[in-house]
């Protein structure tokens, strides 16, 4: 799936627009305002930035690498931190905010800041200042006020504003700040809010990035891909002060062994994480897996990098995947394959089906057929090295969304369990990180599958309920933000509910069948 990320840079000059999804975009949601503070600190080996890392156990993007920062609270709106929090008056232009908001986003990142690492840049008395106020914006207002304690707000470089794309279940409007960290200090992470926190250069953040080795959202790969363009401090805040429009850097892209190279696309989004992983597989000839984008950059890197490549393969036509296939083969000169007749990315094709095998320098591929995310997905297997490139059926992180009408559970079930059985010790997934463990992986996305369908047959069994009722009970352990994507998947458990005779259908309402 794709959607809509909106990325601008300090002068306001900058867009991306990535392809949406209008079947899986559920529309409404207001973004919530919200800040980031990017700290930074000169060392030997270069500039570094301090990264935090996400509990693990939570649900949503855990163990993911992020920023300190938070929403913006109600309280960080109050007018009294014109005073105790005084800002560079151009900030609020810088941000394209009202002094308003921009005040109370330079608040809201000083806040989260020394709530999640213990850092409170200020001046005044800051050790009478409990650490626990943070986490209740008005309690950390009053005190700062009683004890005379004055945010150094005016230290807060604007870096950026980053939308959650259109149609996201949670939406923010994030607000990216930099700043330098005081000399020799070091982060004290708040257990409750941070699982780790550390030090790195942005280069080789984005290395383990590349290597599956670590997750990001996809502002803080933005954001990694800004700095790595500066070698201090300085420089960095410098630019940023004068609001030049930076580059993004180079793009991504990894060996991951002897076989496969992979370059992520340059299509970050909700629905597609850091971006697209295209696959380059084979030493001579190459085939490409998933051309994404129609980018010049991304596009030349993937020419380089194929050298003699003999085809494009296609896991599905969703157009996060299948976007570059026309510039790429304008370039390369090479036949599209993909399963069934119809064009990919605006290109004819020459069908793949199920079983058919490509034969690539050092290995051979061979195409499975397995719908469920959509109804022309294939996944590639290259058993010599026991490797599957997997799709949108496996995803480095979370589960695939199964998006009726073409979206289709039992189909999905039925090619997951043709997996399970497969020699597979590692995945590729279409999006984030590789996973090893296949077999393993491919067993634990079955059994949250059947105890997903279980809490769903178990939510109609009082009588009929509606389907926002029903994913309300069944995914009571998901935040309810995230209910609007929840609903796709839990359509597509009742479809087949349904057939199998354990639900049935009344109206607008499902309830369990009484049949055994």
């Amino acid at each position: 799936m794709s959607d809509l990320l909106h990325t601008t840079d300090m002068s306001g000059a900058r867009t991306y627009l990535v392809g949406v999804s209008a079947t899986t975009a559920p529309e409404g949601v207001e973004p919530r305002a919200a800040a980031t503070l990017v700290l930074l600190r000169d060392a030997p080996r270069g500039m570094e930035v301090l990264l935090t890392e996400r509990p693990r156990e939570l649900r949503f993007m855990g163990g993911a690498i992020v920023f300190p920062g938070g929403a913006v609270a109600h309280a960080d709106l109050d007018p009294r931190w014109e005073a105790a929090a005084p800002m560079d008056p151009a900030a609020a232009a810088a941000l394209d905010d009202s002094p308003e908001i921009a005040l109370a986003a330079h608040v809201c990142a000083l806040r989260e800041s020394f709530e999640e690492v213990g850092l409170l840049l200020a001046d005044g008395p800051v050790e009478k200042i409990d650490r626990d106020a943070a986490g209740e914006p008005a309690a950390f207002l009053e005190a700062c006020l009683a004890q005379g304690v004055t945010l150094r707000a005016g230290d807060l470089v604007p870096a950026g504003r980053w939308v959650t794309p259109l149609g996201a279940p949670i939406r923010f409007d994030a607000r990216f700040f930099v700043a330098r960290a005081p000399d020799g200090w070091q982060p004290e992470p708040d257990p409750r809010e941070v699982a780790d926190a550390r030090w790195a250069t942005s280069g080789e953040t984005l290395t383990e990035l590349s290597s599956g080795r670590i997750a990001m959202a996809p502002p803080t790969v933005e954001m990694l891909q800004l700095l790595d363009e500066f070698t201090s401090v300085d420089e960095a805040l410098t630019a940023f002060r004068a609001g030049k429009s930076v580059g993004t850097g180079d793009l991504l892209s990894m060996r991951l062994s002897p076989l496969v190279q992979v370059v992520l696309a340059p299509n970050p989004g909700v629905m597609t994480g850091p971006g697209t992983n295209t696959y380059i597989v084979g030493t001579s000839p190459t085939v490409v897996i998933d051309p994404a984008v129609d980018d010049d950059a991304y596009i030349d890197l993937i020419v380089e990098l194929a050298a003699e490549p003999s085809a494009i393969l296609v896991t599905h036509r969703h157009s996060d995947h299948v976007g570059g296939i026309r510039a790429l083969v304008d370039r390369m000169h090479v036949e599209v394959r993909a399963f069934g007749n119809t064009q990919a990315g605006g290109v004819d094709v020459v069908p793949l089906a199920d079983g058919d095998e490509i034969t690539v320098g050092g290995a051979t591929l061979s195409a499975l057929h397995t719908p469920g995310h959509a109804s022309d997905h294939l996944c590639f297997l290259l058993e010599s090295a026991a490797t599957l490139f997997a799709g949108d059926n496996i995803m480095g992180e979370g589960t695939a969304v199964i998006a009726p009408p073409d979206g289709n559970m039992r189909d999905y079930m039925t090619s997951l369990e043709r997996l399970s059985v497969l020699p597979i010790d590692r995945i590729f997934p279409g999006h984030f990180r590789p996973l090893d463990g296949g077999t393993a992986v491919i067993d634990g996305y079955i059994a949250h599958r059947r105890q997903r369908e279980e809490r769903i047959v178990a939510a109609t069994s009082n009588g009929p309920v509606t389907l926002d009722e029903i994913v309300a009970v069944a995914y009571a352990d998901t935040p309810a933000t995230l209910h609007p994507i929840a609903r796709y998947s839990a359509q597509a458990h009742l479809d087949m509910l349904e057939g199998e005779g354990r639900v049935i259908r009344v109206d607008d309402r499902w309830e369990a069948s009484n049949v055994e």
